[in-house]
């Protein structure tokens, strides 16, 4: 079987399943495919002439209600499913960067215990050697999914030796990226400095350059120099890393850099980098670029703007609120407008802080659980109990704790149930300060610190 027939019968099969899916729904391409996507796109990918990207299988997924995997073609034992044979090593190979594909959906769906199953599976095959490197990263971003950390790094090293023997760049980059985040859920801050470090030289000499990943190694950076207690450094960090994303605001400008990457990648015969990066620019097309990754780094260069440098923070986050793209996106407008309510009241400017806060809380709401939506209820429950208003103050964080749980942010929940925990001791609520001890300690032994 050619490459083309092969590729063809796949796309037969994804689309036929989409279509099988859209049909118990009871819903015509029209509805299936608004507002992302045009008719004419979903009609290709039933008919098997296309292949949807990773994205576009999610939003699709989603839609119909379904596991992202689910519409994936299933192979069987003896190598049988959907109609085709996998005897053919370009069949086999088509298997093999499925699986691979099953995985990374797993993790993003966060089922990455699943992941782990299926990349185990992946161990005893004969994998190229691009294949093997992409394995063991999966595998290590599935083990930092569930905090088997150790089997994290090891994995990751692995993948990072094999990236560097086949001088492969963009994986090393990944690598690097990944190792930075397992050495900070360890606690191990110097290291993951060190990693984050390696790989911002790594980007600076690396083509084409990627600038969303090097926003987001910035923001890492700022993150781990916080954690050292070293805020000068975080704050030119996150400033960096602002920098970057506001000149990536404009759609116009993200598309253009997502399609010279793509034509690099083509050009050096990275096509499975090419087609990645294609189909992010066909996406951008149709849909504004994702804005919350500027909301969070403002969350974090507050946070350490007000340690570092508080007689400066309000003028800055004043003057931030006042910038178009801020005004523009909620959550940014959010972030800052929190932050500032948390200025007035570390200054005893109880009624303005209160405001700002109200004002945070309604700009975040419509985005859902988020960081900046926590940072909202909390800093509001600590205004209304200095203002006395213990009840209000009490619904504000026990809504703050919960949405950190349902976040998994178990460190952060920690830190905060201890402090809310700390506030109740305070006012002589004994039995409900050690419920909240618990629950901080509870925490914390699940992100491994007193395991």
């Amino acid at each position: 079987m050619s490459t083309d027939d092969s590729h063809s019968q796949m796309g037969q099969s994804v689309g036929a399943r989409i279509r099988a899916a859209r049909q118990a729904k009871k819903y015509t391409q029209s509805q299936l495919a608004s507002p992302d996507f045009s008719v004419s796109y979903i009609s290709a990918i039933e008919r098997g002439q296309i292949h949807p990207s990773l994205r576009a299988l999610e939003i699709l997924a989603r839609r119909l209600d379904l596991p992202s995997t689910q519409l994936l073609p299933q192979y069987s034992q003896d190598g049988r499913g959907g109609g085709a044979s996998i005897s053919s090593p370009m069949n086999e190979n088509a298997v093999i960067e499925l699986a691979l594909l099953e995985a990374q959906i797993c993790i993003l769906q966060d089922e990455a215990v699943q992941a782990i199953a299926k990349l185990g599976k992946l161990a005893d095959k004969h994998l190229q050697d691009r294949q093997r490197t992409q394995q063991r990263y999966l595998l290590g971003w599935a083990y930092l999914h569930t905090a088997q950390l150790q089997k994290c790094e090891n994995a990751l090293v692995e993948a990072e030796k094999l990236a560097t023997a086949q001088n492969d760049t963009y994986s090393s980059l990944h690598t690097h990226n990944l190792l930075g985040l397992a050495y900070a859920a360890m606690h191990n801050y110097h290291r993951a400095l060190q990693s984050h470090q390696n790989c911002l030289k790594l980007l600076e000499s690396a083509q084409p350059q990627d600038p969303f990943f090097q926003c987001q190694v910035y923001n890492h950076l700022g993150q781990h120099y916080t954690h050292l207690d070293d805020f000068t450094s975080a704050i030119d960090m996150f400033k960096q890393a602002i920098a970057i994303v506001e000149e990536l605001v404009a759609p116009e400008h993200t598309r253009s850099i997502y399609w010279e990457m793509s034509q690099h990648y083509a050009k050096t015969a990275q096509y499975h980098l090419a087609i990645l990066y294609s189909h992010k620019c066909l996406h951008l097309y149709r849909q504004q670029v994702n804005t919350s990754l500027r909301s969070e780094i403002y969350h974090h260069l507050g946070r350490a703007m007000m340690k570092a440098e508080p007689e400066k923070a309000r003028a800055y986050l004043e003057e931030a609120l006042q910038q178009e793209n801020n005004v523009q996106d909620g959550l940014t407008n959010a972030s800052i407008t929190i932050r500032l309510a948390e200025w007035f009241l570390v200054h005893n400017q109880l009624e303005e802080a209160e405001h700002n806060a109200r004002q945070g809380f309604e700009l975040a709401r419509p985005f859902g659980n988020t960081i900046i939506a926590v940072e909202t209820l909390l800093t509001w429950g600590r205004i209304a109990y200095a203002q006395e208003k213990y009840k209000e103050g009490d619904e504000h964080f026990v809504a703050g704790l919960d949405m950190l749980e349902q976040l998994q942010m178990l460190e952060e929940l920690a830190d905060q149930s201890a402090s809310y925990a700390q506030l109740l001791d305070e006012r002589n609520r004994a039995q409900e300060a050690i419920t909240y001890y618990k629950r901080a300690f509870e925490s914390r032994r699940k992100v491994g610190v007193y395991s």
